[in-house]
């Protein structure tokens, strides 16, 4: 499986896991925004990460991140 497919049923999880109106309200944006998402947007991952349940790596391996210095 690709690393898109991946990150896609992985925004699939995560969106399951909070409830898509409550991951909205969490993050300051609108349900229909979220509902939209075919992966989780780069900064929203990174919000999501701050949350502590899930790491950005996880939930986007598609995308090449550099380590913080």
């Amino acid at each position: 499986m690709s690393n898109l497919k991946i990150a896609i049923e992985r925004k699939k999880e995560i969106v399951n896991h909070y409830g898509g109106k409550r991951l909205a309200k969490m993050l300051g944006v609108s349900h229909p925004a979220v509902s939209k998402w075919k992966v989780i947007p780069p900064f929203r991952a990174y919000q999501i990460a701050q949350l502590g349940d899930y790491d950005i790596e996880y939930m986007r391996p598609d995308l090449q991140i550099a380590p913080l210095r």
